[in-house]
């Protein structure tokens, strides 16, 4: 047993593990009191704080624009003249992977559909202008405000470990030039779990809005009664165990790294055979009427507030994704991070927002514009489906408007398995890596650990799923990622004394020697 929690931090390890078990026999026993409850905090969340979450985009582009500024941005993370760990195409595959999973197919699919019929700025639903306001905003949600969250967890995690030599990728060590001797007692260890229930929260929202989908696409295409609905998502969630309980098994770099090229290979696929079997040139019109849209309101999108508005759709949009992406700033900073050995600081906050973004964008100008047009052509009315059926329903409307429906809808099938089960095998990875000590660069978190994390989120899942469904797995992250945001502006200062000092230790030493 020693030898099993060996390097386990077990002051991190028990609380996070107890909590997580109370919660989720809690969701199960008493389903109705604690579904007030999530509600109750996810309305004091978006309500009062929604302002907050907005603010925290624009501190993270501010910390973007000082690393481009300051000579900070060309520490290498790691030593003179060492190479990049990972060619640049695998390190954009696993971040991407990582960072976006099955949610981005779906809802780049969904979401113009549900922006066309209820847009912001007081736009008239179903009219011209909100059909190129559809298009563009998904855009937003997932692009340069999404990535920018990730910036400041990265850096603290990659420059602690390939600068500092610190044998750990917890963001508690990251904030220590604030706490100080107050990282290894409480303040340090409350950090570290909010740090894991924000990675539980996120990949809890990712898993609950991708299997209610892919259970009901397997249903239409094998023909199996509804009332079978749940047995299927269990075995769904299954299956992810035992993708990435393998991809686990084979570590880091023969198992997600693996994982994140199948998955970038046959998603581009699935794109490009959407964008040259659909409506080619109108889809590449309405991205280039996007792009000016997104530049032209952009500030005004990220500070769209409704104050003298019942607004609705800042909270239910705009604050849903910013408590998305802040919860999962804690996966994405530890993980890429980890493979960012090699880069210098400019490299990679620039790399993985241009590439994020781009990627994001790609998905949502073919998904996005392939069922606005259905939508406004008269194929297929998806804003009725979404009204009077599922999420699921709409999805299936939609493949089975391409050739060979039932191949498309098998493949997507897949590339929505293996989308997922990447993110959370990265998931795991992390949170493995937040409850060990002595993490060695060139080490993995211990197997058991990883699968045993993966394991406890994706039963977390199903509790959630069983008791009340899609709409509180959605709220999980917003909920979650409140708490995460004082972690957010704690790494963003830390970051930037941690740097700041080094930078001029070895200016003076320069001197000396000189």
């Amino acid at each position: 047993m020693n030898k099993l929690f060996r390097n386990i931090n077990l002051k991190i390890f028990i609380p996070s593990c107890l909590t997580l078990i109370i919660l989720i026999s809690v969701l199960l026993f008493f389903s109705v009191e604690s579904m007030c409850i999530i509600q109750r905090l996810y309305d004091v969340c978006t309500e009062k704080f929604g302002w907050l979450y907005q603010l925290t985009c624009f501190a993270c582009f501010g910390f973007l624009i000082w690393i481009s500024c300051s000579k900070v941005g060309n520490i290498k993370l790691g030593e003179s003249g060492e190479k990049p760990q990972y060619s640049d195409t695998l390190w954009i595959a696993m971040l991407f992977t990582a960072g976006v999973g099955t949610s981005i197919v779906i809802l780049g699919f969904l979401e113009p559909i549900y922006y066309v019929s209820s847009p912001p700025f007081n736009i008239e639903p179903m009219s011209e202008m909100a059909y190129e306001y559809a298009h563009m905003y998904g855009q937003f949600h997932w692009g340069l405000g999404a990535w920018a969250f990730y910036n400041p967890a990265i850096i603290a995690v990659a420059y602690m470990m390939y600068v500092r030599k610190e044998s750990t990728i917890r963001l508690s060590s990251a904030c220590r030039p604030i706490l100080k001797k107050n990282t290894d007692r409480w303040p340090g260890y409350c950090i570290d779990i909010f740090v894991i229930f924000g990675i539980v929260g996120s990949i809890t929202t990712s898993l609950g809005i991708g299997t209610p989908v892919l259970a009901n696409i397997i249903r239409e295409v094998f023909g199996i009664p509804q009332q079978y609905e749940l047995e299927i998502k269990m075995v769904i969630l299954v299956i992810w165990v035992m993708i990435f309980g393998t991809s686990v098994f084979l570590g880091l770099e023969k198992g997600i790294q693996r994982l994140s090229n199948i998955n970038i290979i046959m998603a581009f696929v699935f794109m490009m055979a959407v964008f040259l079997i659909g409506p080619t040139v109108v889809i590449l019109k309405m991205e280039v009427n996007s792009l000016g849209l997104y530049i032209s309101n952009f500030f005004r999108m990220s500070t769209y507030t409704q104050p003298f508005g019942d607004g609705d759709f800042t909270r239910n949009w705009t604050v849903f994704y910013w408590g998305w992406w802040i919860a999962f700033m804690p996966m994405m900073g530890m993980f890429v991070g980890k493979i960012s050995r090699g880069r210098t600081i400019k490299n990679v906050v620039w790399g993985q927002l241009i590439w994020g973004t781009a990627g994001c964008c790609l998905s949502f100008m073919i998904f996005g514009g392939y069922s606005l047009y259905l939508q406004k052509s008269g194929k297929v009315d998806l804003v009725s489906v979404l009204n009077k059926g599922t999420q699921s329903d709409a999805i299936i409307a939609i493949l089975k408007t391409l050739p060979m429906s039932r191949i498309m809808m098998i493949f997507l099938c897949v590339v929505c398995f293996i989308y997922l089960a990447t993110t959370i095998d990265s998931c795991a990875y992390v949170l493995a890596g937040v409850t060990t000590d002595d993490l060695e660069p060139t080490k993995d978190p211990a197997r058991w650990n990883r699968l045993f994390w993966a394991i406890l989120f994706s039963i977390l899942s199903i509790a959630i799923m069983v008791v009340s469904g899609i709409e509180t797995v959605k709220i999980m992250s917003v909920v979650t990622g409140i708490f995460l945001i004082l972690v957010l502006f704690l790494l963003m200062v830390a970051v930037k004394i941690r740097l700041e000092e080094d930078l001029s230790e070895k200016k003076k030493k320069e001197i000396n020697m000189g």
